[in-house]
């Protein structure tokens, strides 16, 4: 079993982006294993008193500025895959498809110990027999994935706060990514994702 390079911890959202069209996002922050700990210490101040972990949705503007400074001085490495769609109830599908490509962006890279947050088991099973499926059609059998829940793995937290900035771009609120910008080393789409069409569906 190769040894990993690095560790990504990775979240997602789903977000309307215009009438028509809602867009799912995959993100993972990557981080060297001797990195991990500090980076932990250095998370768990941002959380105001009684909170349990980092939710963009959760904070107003001046955390979420004193958060991206924070984000943005630990450095760690971004990766984000994106799927643009018409808008749908169900989005399962849509997760897949980011995930597929993020894995294979992330084994390219010789990351294969990826942490995602814990959802219901019947979900979290699913995750894993995706990941064996993928393996199956070679993805890298190297990949391991394992389930944390949010309030206990601070690292959760970064890709969380990244894809905020992400959608507050979207709406006009451009200053959370820009500050975030030098932490994403890579943004795509998957292979069938609309085409944005209007201002609010940029890429």
């Amino acid at each position: 079993m190769p040894i990993s390079a690095f560790n990504a911890y990775i979240d997602e959202s789903s977000v309307a982006r215009s009438a028509a069209a809602q867009e799912y996002l995959v993100c993972a922050a990557i981080l060297e294993p001797d990195q991990v700990d500090m980076v932990r210490q250095e998370l768990r101040p941002l959380l105001r008193p009684g909170q349990i972990k980092l939710h963009w949705t959760d904070e107003s503007s001046s955390s979420r500025r004193r958060i991206v400074q924070a984000i943005g001085a630990l450095g760690p490495m971004n990766v984000i895959v994106t799927h643009l769609s018409e808008r749908q109830r169900k989005t399962e599908r849509f997760r897949r498809k980011c995930l597929e490509v993020l894995y294979y962006q992330l084994a390219d890279l010789e990351v294969y110990d990826l942490t995602l947050e814990c959802r219901t088991e019947a979900q979290d099973k699913k995750d894993r027999a995706h990941i064996v499926a993928l393996q199956g059609q070679g993805l890298d059998r190297g990949i391991r994935i394992s389930h944390r829940r949010g309030g206990d793995e601070p690292l959760l937290w970064i890709s969380d706060i990244v894809l905020g900035a992400v959608n507050a771009s979207h709406i006009g609120e451009h200053q959370y990514l820009e500050a975030l910008e030098q932490t994403i080393y890579l943004k795509q789409s998957t292979p069938e994702s609309l085409v944005p069409t209007g201002q609010n569906e940029r890429p």
